[in-house]
């Protein structure tokens, strides 16, 4: 069988047809040309560091914002000390890279605690990670990966290419019930050769599996692990106290639910031992006690910087804030198992009745851009800006949106949504616009287990939400938009849909994906499959003391950050 090897299509500089090619055999698609786009240039990928060196990373200029894309030498590094990250989240629902459900968990947490197969470098390249090495087979459905010898599990167990057998059969298993799984469902088989062969067949290709399944942090199906600490823990356990194969590991006895840990440096890690020496994640839910806490010294890093602070951090000379490209989308959902949104008429009233920019302006500052699909800008292969699409069917129109809403039969229906955010603000503009079609709005504010319990439910009339930390399109619309996605709670069916998400995986054709994407997106307009509202830019800041850091969009990969003090 001929074989495909990555290596073939890379080195110290790519064209862009290269870097497609290369696009198609990892299932990367796009980031690069996004970004090159951004920068004004060909994109360069970086070579993956060599286990035990230190990347250069970009160094930022204090005050104002950076781009990701900057980059000037990091001098000296140094070992030690603690890095405080003040963490932006309610709650921390389960740290189990099979469970998780928060993207920020996922690519912030989880993406420090766990490696993986591959991992991503600034560009969204995929780069080794565990395996140092790996092939794809001419047609797509055959991986064959070469992991680094050495590895270790934090418990000190070798980690072999049996575990990510136990772990894919873990992952599938119909009674742990991971909404990941059906990123596995093409599985055919999972073999090991030898202790460090891990060989994977599916049934047919699926174009982004590399970045969606087994990448680190986005793509944590195949997450490697540790047999031995499940037995030893239990799944419930595990996912608070998780043992893992990444540069830090958990402390089981810092963690406190809703407060937060320490993750300390695992000197056995395939890449050296990191930088600092240990990760304390405070959670500070409320958006300017977050502001205020990196103002006043309490925390070193935030995680996310809230749209509410954004202008304070910029005009603060000690703080430096790092923007990169998101790979996010978010909307209102009308659970369509409930009247009126089983209508079309109401959910299209709904749509019409919100406009994006005033929206933005209001709710978050003018600090994101508006949403016509799930698309997300980072994808520049295949997103095409609002002003250039055509016709949008849920365009802001009021005129349009009261007579909808009349015919419907909207008028002084009372709707809740549900929420979790710890700042109302998007709701409570929702809640003004919607006063205009007559629907009576009351939010109910929960904690993000509750939240989470009634939206997995689909207990709820309307919430905002979306996906974030997106490795590829099919990320934020699988799980939304196919009948049996595990994130589709409110009921969204359409064959045609199907059909189209399913093509998505199956063709390598980076021309016939896009045209599928774009038909997806269409259809998701007509239906108002959601109420698509905005994208926003990722934001971290940091003391420029922080030096080291790598940004990779909306994911933190911290064992090159130190500290210089």
């Amino acid at each position: 069988m001929k074989r495909l090897d990555w290596r073939v299509l890379s080195g110290p500089r790519v064209s862009r047809r290269t870097l497609m090619q290369m696009a198609m055999a990892t299932g990367a698609f796009g980031f690069a040309q996004w970004l090159s786009a951004c920068a004004g240039g060909e994109a360069t990928p970086t070579a993956a560091p060599a286990a035990g060196a230190t990347p250069q990373a970009a160094q930022p200029t204090p005050g104002g914002t950076t781009p990701a894309t900057a980059a000037t030498p990091a001098g000296e590094a140094r070992r030690g000390g603690t890095l405080r990250l003040g963490y932006g989240i309610g709650q921390i629902l389960t740290l189990d890279p099979a469970q998780v459900t928060q993207g920020i968990v996922a690519g912030e947490l989880v993406a420090n605690i766990f490696s993986s197969l591959v991992q991503f470098d600034q560009q969204l390249d995929l780069v080794p990670d565990l395996a140092e090495d790996w092939e794809v087979s001419q047609d797509g459905t055959e991986y064959t990966f070469h992991l680094r010898d050495g590895l270790k599990f934090h418990n000190g167990d070798p980690l072999l290419a049996q575990d990510f057998i136990y772990t894919y059969e873990r992952t599938t298993n119909p009674d742990f019930a991971s909404p990941h799984a059906n990123k596995l469902n093409l599985v055919t088989s999972i073999t090991a050769p030898d202790e460090l062969t891990l060989v994977i067949k599916l049934s047919e290709p699926y174009a982004p599996f590399l970045a969606t399944a087994c990448s680190r942090g986005p793509g944590r199906a195949l997450t490697p692990i540790s047999k031995r600490a499940i037995d030893e823990m239990g799944d419930e356990q595990f996912g608070l106290t998780p043992v893992g194969c990444g540069p830090f590991m958990v402390v089981p006895e810092s963690v406190e639910v809703g407060r937060g840990f320490r993750m300390v440096a695992f000197e056995d890690w395939y890449g050296g031992r990191p930088l600092l020496d240990e990760i304390v994640v405070q959670i500070i839910p409320e958006p300017s006690s977050r502001i205020s806490a990196l103002e006043a010294g309490d925390v070193d890093m935030l995680d996310i910087v809230p749209a509410s602070g954004v202008e304070q951090i910029r005009a603060n000379d000690q703080i430096t804030m790092v923007e990169a490209p998101g790979t996010n989308w978010i909307g209102l959902t009308m659970n369509y198992t409930r009247p009126p949104w089983d209508n079309l008429d109401a959910r299209m009233a709904v749509s019409k009745a919100i406009n994006r920019q005033e929206f933005i302006d209001k709710a978050l500052f003018g600090l994101a851009v508006p949403s016509i699909g799930a698309i997300a800008p980072a994808f520049g292969w295949v997103y095409v800006p609002p002003e250039e699409w055509g016709e949008n069917p849920q365009g802001y129109n009021l005129e349009e949106a009261k007579a909808l809403a009349e015919k419907a039969g909207l008028r002084g229906t009372s709707v809740k949504i549900l929420s979790s955010a710890q700042d109302p603000r998007p709701e409570e503009v929702l809640r003004t616009m919607l006063q205009e079609i007559g629907l009576d709005v009351q939010i109910e504010q929960l904690q993000d287990a509750a939240y989470n319990e009634r939206w997995e439910a689909g207990d709820y009339d309307m919430n905002i939400n979306g996906s974030v930390v997106d490795a590829d399109p099919d990320d934020g619309h699988w799980n939304f938009f196919h009948s049996q996605g595990p994130w589709n709670t409110y009921g969204y069916n359409n064959p045609r849909v199907d059909e189209l998400l399913e093509g998505t995986r199956r063709t390598n054709n980076q021309d016939e994906r896009r045209e599928m994407w774009h038909e997806i997106q269409r259809i998701l307009q007509q239906d108002v499959a959601y109420a698509f509202l905005y994208h926003t830019p990722d934001r971290t800041a940091f003391y420029t003391y922080v030096k080291g850091y790598v940004a990779i969009p909306e994911m933190r990969y911290l064992e090159t950050v130190w500290l210089d003090k």
